[in-house]
C-alpha cells in the first residue's frame, strides 16, 4: 500500500479538479455538472475506502460535510459508514463550492 496523506490543501485541490472535470464534461456532453459531481464524489476513493475516509476526517475540516449530512438527517450503523459519509459530504461540498466559482468565472466571459 502506498502512503496516503491528506490535508485541507489537498482536499481543496482535488475538489477544484473534480469541479473542473464535471464543468468541462457538461460543456461537451450537455450533462448536469451537479449530477456529475455527486456521482464522482460518491465513487471517489476518499469516499469508498474506509482508511482514506478516516484520514480525511482526521486531517481535514469536515464541518461543512457534517452540516450537510445533519441536514439530510442521516444515521449510521458504524464508524466506517459514518467516516465514508462524512468524507463524501466534505468532498462534495468543497467540489460544489469550486464548481460555483468556476461557473461564476465563466459567466463573466459570456
Amino acid at each position: 500500500m502506498t502512503d496516503f496523506t491528506i490535508n485541507n490543501y489537498e482536499l481543496q485541490q482535488e475538489a477544484k479538479r473534480l469541479a473542473q472535470e464535471c464543468f468541462d464534461a457538461g460543456d461537451t456532453h450537455g450533462d448536469d455538472p451537479n449530477e456529475c459531481l455527486w456521482q464522482t464524489c460518491d465513487g471517489h476513493e476518499w469516499s469508498i475506502y474506509t482508511y482514506k475516509a478516516l484520514l480525511l476526517c482526521a486531517e481535514c475540516d469536515t464541518s461543512e460535510g457534517e452540516d450537510y449530512l445533519e441536514g439530510l438527517g442521516m444515521e449510521f450503523d458504524s464508524l466506517a459508514q459514518h467516516a465514508c459519509a462524512v468524507a463524501f459530504a466534505t468532498l462534495y461540498c468543497a467540489a460544489m463550492d469550486a464548481l460555483a466559482d468556476i461557473e461564476d468565472e465563466a459567466r463573466q466571459y459570456v
